[in-house]
């Protein structure tokens, strides 16, 4: 078959030199069809008997292309090479072919085995193509070619792009899904066409299925089991879940990991994709498809997901795409997203999941990768204290991991002790400009409770905030906006109590390492970092520990 399609590709020959016809161009329908095991019915029948069944397959299906317009190309051996300028009449021809060889007369194989029929096996795609040199040079008919050979006896297989041009109704297709063809790029749906009085129950075409489009790791992720089962436990009731945190905090890492455990639930694959200039745009090429002239790309992203039990990782999503993601939660009901990103998107049904600081011996684990990234020979074991230090914060384990590599974890760990500030990268460090990022984005009253909090080193409880910060303030929504966007954590020492808390390193940046050395309700004036309130976007006024956000 790929001896066929190739010869075709570079001009072709034999039927193909025939002067009379007129090749279809431009949106063309091609169609392979060859008898499934030839080979073998060859060697069994003989070389008469095999004769006759050729012939007999030949002309019948000769017969019906001749009455649906098609164009035959190249016949070899078993096969055919067929265009159609059509494609409703290309897969009406492969149904009637089908019927046609179930219903004919076929020699009787003798000893009681009954009459021979041969099983066909039928491909079928449409895409752009212009005849040249008799023939069709394009990727496109290797690609009938591959859907030919993934096909069984008996079954009709054509890409989701035949069965659209063709306009066939819902009954009469049968989706599978994306695939795998050899040597192609990108994915290829196929569907199996249906019809009454045709098979309609087969194996799995014989390709490897494309379930999912995530990335392959640099190196194997540090296990947060901790966080998948947060993931497992929001998607169990909700298709929409939104993982916030810090740039750098190892959001990605973890959607991936996470996403790539759950390949076995969704059939319909899972699809990582970062969200760029469009959404729609960056999930069509997720799905290895092209976008669809004067059409928005996300209807189109709706069409390929809506029959689909599929699974989003949209990473580095905005909330500018939050009418995007509703749009295709409603036309797909059975689509799961995961969308990773800074803040939460707030649409009804979202559950919000902030990425909290891994556990110490976790984090210990994620600085010593750091290190050996580094050429440091540094273990878990030796990382364990400096990881505790910083409270398993992931950015701050990559912001001290360059000196921890050039020295030691207990250098490391003395320097963090004697200048925090410093230690984490000074006021040009990676880590101060996503902590600035963060707490530029949110809204004064956030910024109020987070100083308020950042001045606590023990954090405070729900009543402790709303005593701390006035009421007109709006504290309490302040406080779900730090907790939404991981700048605040929550701890329960009990059950039926919670305690929300400012990462240390975050508050030696906010306010300054001694506040974690003086009086709980100190004024905020001098714990401050000098130049902080000038930096917020918008100012903050400071009166003993009252903070007065400028609404």
């Amino acid at each position: 078959m790929s001896d066929v399609a190739g010869r075709i590709a570079d001009g072709g020959n034999g039927a193909a030199s025939e002067p009379s016809r007129l090749l279809p161009a431009g949106d063309v329908t091609f169609m392979f069809t060859d008898i499934e095991g030839s080979t073998r019915l060859a060697s069994g029948l003989g070389a008469e008997r095999y004769r006759v069944v050729l012939h007999r397959h030949r002309a019948l299906v000769r017969e019906v292309l001749r009455a649906a317009g098609g164009v035959e190309i190249d016949t070899e051996g078993d096969s055919f090479f067929v265009a159609f300028h059509d494609a409703a009449d290309a897969c009406a021809a492969a149904v009637a072919i089908q019927t046609a060889l179930r219903a004919a007369d076929w020699p009787d194989m003798g000893q009681g085995a009954g009459p021979l029929r041969p099983r066909v096996r039928m491909g079928l795609h449409t895409g752009e193509a212009w005849p040249s040199a008799g023939g069709y040079a394009t990727p496109e008919v290797h690609r009938t070619a591959r859907i030919c050979s993934a096909a069984h006896g008996d079954q009709i297989l054509a890409s989701a792009a035949c069965a659209d041009a063709a306009g066939l109704a819902p009954e009469a297709v049968r989706r599978l899904g994306d695939f795998e063809l050899r040597g192609l790029p990108g994915a290829t749906e196929l569907v199996q066409l249906a019809a009454p009085g045709l098979p309609a129950a087969f194996p799995p075409p014989p390709v490897r299925p494309l379930t999912h489009h995530l990335p392959a790791d640099l190196k194997t992720p540090i296990p947060r089991p901790g966080e998948y089962r947060e993931l497992d436990r929001a998607f169990a009731n909700h298709r929409l879940v939104t993982l916030t945190g810090l740039d750098g905090c190892g959001k990605t890492t973890v959607a991936k990991a996470w996403a790539r455990s759950r390949l076995a639930f969704y059939e319909g694959g899972v699809w990582y994709c970062r969200t760029g200039d469009g959404l729609g745009a960056a999930i069509l090429a997720a799905l290895g498809r092209h976008p669809e002239a004067m059409r928005p790309a996300i209807d189109t992203a709706a069409d390929r997901l809506r029959e689909s039990r599929a699974l989003l990782v949209l990473d580095d999503l905005p909330r500018a795409a939050a009418g995007d993601v509703d749009f295709l939660l409603r036309e797909c009901p059975d689509l799961a997203i995961l969308a990773v990103g800074v803040r939460p998107l707030e649409l009804p049904g979202e559950a919000k999941r902030a990425l909290a600081p891994p556990p110490v011996d976790v984090a210990a684990a994620i600085l010593a990768g750091y290190c050996e990234e580094r050429g440091a020979p540094w273990t878990p074991a030796d990382c364990r204290g400096l990881a505790a230090a910083v409270e398993g914060f992931v950015p701050a384990l990559a912001a001290v991991a360059e000196l921890c590599a050039l020295a030691s974890p207990a250098v490391a760990l003395r320097r963090l002790t004697d200048d925090p500030a410093a230690a984490l990268g000074g006021d040009r460090g990676g880590l101060r400009a996503a902590v600035d990022a963060a707490v530029g984005a949110i809204s004064g009253p956030a910024r109020a409770v987070l100083l308020e909090l950042a001045a606590r080193s023990a954090g405070a409880t729900v009543d402790e905030v709303l005593d701390l910060c006035r009421p007109r303030d709006g504290s309490l929504e302040a406080l779900v906006e730090l907790v939404d966007v991981a700048l605040v954590v929550i701890e329960r020492p009990a059950m039926d109590q919670a305690v929300y808390r400012v990462p240390a390193p975050l508050r030696w940046l906010l306010v300054g390492p001694d506040s974690q050395r003086a009086p709980q309700r100190q004024g905020l004036r001098g714990a401050m970092s000098a130049d902080f309130a000038e930096r917020l976007v918008r100012p903050v006024n400071i009166d003993g520990t009252r903070l007065r956000a400028v609404a």
